[in-house]
């Protein structure tokens, strides 16, 4: 029997370029799917403000201000898509303050800007699974009307941040993060370790 030969240099070289090809392909694969989703995230984010501003545009109010004082009426920033949207709220006009959060989506749904049949948890759900939530909350004392985003890897939002505020910062403009129900006041930037941590910001429609 021939003595059998193992693979030479050149042999091996080629192999594990191959591998490096192969496995440079997954990650750029995976690159482009976790990108393409970040802007799936900023275009829905977007079309949450377009409703918004459609529904002022026609009754003079945002969805949500039930008592008309310029302020959408919820105001916690511990809200979750899971734990604090109705499986089947009413779809009804508010006619005093109502800081439940589904009132917005209601609202929204009441002047049909929004399938009426369709559950707010489904409605108000995004590509990484967590929620939108019309609020309004505190900056350095100015009562401020938002959108509440959780449950976002943190790559998504330095995307989103970079995209509408022009840089990764999440103390300013109009994309600030939040954490543990707070503002985040510090001057670090996000406070995630490493890309994959979930994170919550808000984005200030005023």
């Amino acid at each position: 029997m021939k003595n059998q030969k193992g693979f030479t240099l050149v042999e091996l070289a080629i192999v594990l370029v191959i591998i490096g090809i192969i496995l440079g392909a997954v990650l750029k694969g995976k690159d482009l799917i976790n990108n393409a989703k970040a802007k799936r995230l900023l275009n829905d984010l977007k079309g949450f403000e377009v409703l918004a501003l459609t529904f002022y545009d026609r009754y003079g109010r945002l969805p949500g201000d039930g008592d008309f004082n310029g302020l959408i009426d919820g105001n916690n920033l511990n809200w979750s898509l899971q734990a604090n949207y109705d499986d089947n709220p009413s779809n009804t006009f508010l006619t005093a303050a109502n800081g439940d959060p589904d009132a917005p989506l209601a609202e929204l749904q009441a002047a049909r800007l929004l399938s009426p049949d369709t559950p707010h948890r489904i409605l108000a759900r995004h590509v990484f699974n967590g929620g939108f939530f019309y609020l309004h909350t505190t900056i350095n004392g100015e009562n401020k009307n938002a959108i509440l985003v959780e449950h976002v890897p943190c790559y998504a939002a330095k995307i989103i941040d970079t995209a509408i505020d022009g840089t990764v910062e999440a103390t300013k403009g109009s994309i600030i993060e939040t954490t543990g129900g707070a503002i985040n006041t510090s001057t670090s930037g996000w406070t995630c370790a490493n890309e994959d941590d979930l994170v919550e910001f808000i984005y200030l429609l005023d």
